[in-house]
């Protein structure tokens, strides 16, 4: 059996927007039409995508649905494609129920489903938000509701076919994108059944292997969504299950991303940058290690066309006296009103809002 594992396509991401906005739908269509002219050489058995399939979960635009409609179908047309829910994913996508696509199957609740020749379990994003009001740690009270579906997917494996399970989630001692919404959970890799022969996993952006026993993997976005991504590897993965499990890192094609570090902006610094900046064809963040300039930012951003972030590091400890004044962010200005007001629910209710001023910055980057 030959298994196509992707996830984490993000389709629909406008990046830097503070800084100078860059649209990544077609460097994300290209990736994954690679991705489908793989599905077809290689002529796969079953196509898993685990997870966060468009960026925006609120507001996502028409275009990048309309890329991810022709993705999805043309994966069903080479074979049965399982689409698992993730922490981004808009729930609109269920209506594709409706069509009765073959090979086409949206999980959206933690579900077996049984195949000629594979178990297949899925594990979606669970939002721990429902059980607020419920009990006093919802994060805990979560863990154990997954803890309790693993259990149950280990009474479903089969001696006599392959057993798969595909999860949206975060396993412990895994680092998130600084692009990505966190899941305020993680999973011990002890839960996880060893009677499976892989374990397909979604929401980290890094390829890794991050289980031994049961073999399990993050497959990785297929283009670099951020800075803080520039140094991880990208692509998705060809699993044969036979006698034994063998995985097969698949690259994608995507922009290259990287940050030029200065010591400040002195007229030797802005050559070398201009140097280094002649052959590089990616996309571009430079960081000052002194005081910011607005203006050092505004000209770097109209000069080069490859620089999308100016950023600026000021060491304000070794400043001593011209250290600013902290000022208060709106979420710690709200958590100190809710410790006063439902001490008993402070975290829970921080963690909602905080949640809620995400999804209205991505709502307003996706209009934008």
């Amino acid at each position: 059996m030959k298994i196509l594992h992707t996830s984490d396509w993000h389709v629909g991401l406008q990046s830097w927007v503070g800084s100078k906005a860059v649209d990544r739908l077609e460097e994300t269509r290209q990736a994954l039409h690679f991705l489908v002219d793989v599905a077809e050489k290689e002529r796969v058995d079953l196509v898993l995508i685990a997870g966060d399939v468009i960026h925006s979960r609120i507001n996502p635009r028409i275009d990048a649905l309309n890329v991810l409609s022709e993705v999805v179908a043309r994966f069903a047309a080479i074979a049965p494609t399982f689409l698992v829910f993730g922490n981004h994913d808009w729930q609109g996508l269920n209506c594709w129920k409706n069509f009765q696509l073959k090979n086409l199957h949206i999980i959206e609740r933690p579900t077996t489903i049984e195949l000629d020749d594979v178990v297949l379990s899925f594990l979606p994003y669970t939002d721990y938000q429902r059980l607020l009001g419920v009990t006093k740690d919802p994060i805990s009270a979560m863990r154990d509701l997954l803890d309790s579906y693993l259990n149950d997917f280990r009474v479903r494996i089969s001696s006599n076919k392959a057993n798969v399970l595909v999860a949206h989630a975060m396993l412990e001692g895994c680092f998130e994108s600084e692009r990505e919404n966190a899941i305020l959970y993680d999973l011990k890799p002890s839960s996880f059944p060893t009677g499976f022969d892989y374990v397909a996993l979604g929401h980290v952006h890094n390829q890794m292997q991050i289980l031994q026993q049961p073999i399990g993997w993050y497959c990785g976005s297929p283009i670099a969504l951020d800075f803080g991504e520039e140094k991880d590897v990208k692509g998705a993965l060809l699993i044969e299950i036979s006698q034994r499990t063998i995985v097969k890192p698949v690259r994608t094609p995507h922009v290259t991303l990287k940050t030029f570090v200065y010591e400040d902006y002195s007229l030797s610094n802005l050559n070398r940058l201009e140097s280094e900046l002649e052959n590089f064809s990616g996309y571009a963040r430079v960081l000052f290690k002194c005081v910011p300039s607005n203006e050092v930012r505004k000209h770097l951003l109209e000069r080069y066309e490859s620089v999308v972030k100016v950023e600026f590091e000021t060491d304000w400890q070794e400043r001593g006296a011209d250290r600013p004044v902290e000022k208060k962010s709106l979420i710690e200005m709200y958590r100190d009103y809710v410790k006063g007001k439902y001490p008993d629910f402070e975290e829970e209710i921080v963690k909602i809002v905080e949640q809620l001023l995400r999804e209205v910055e991505q709502s307003e980057t996706a209009q934008d």
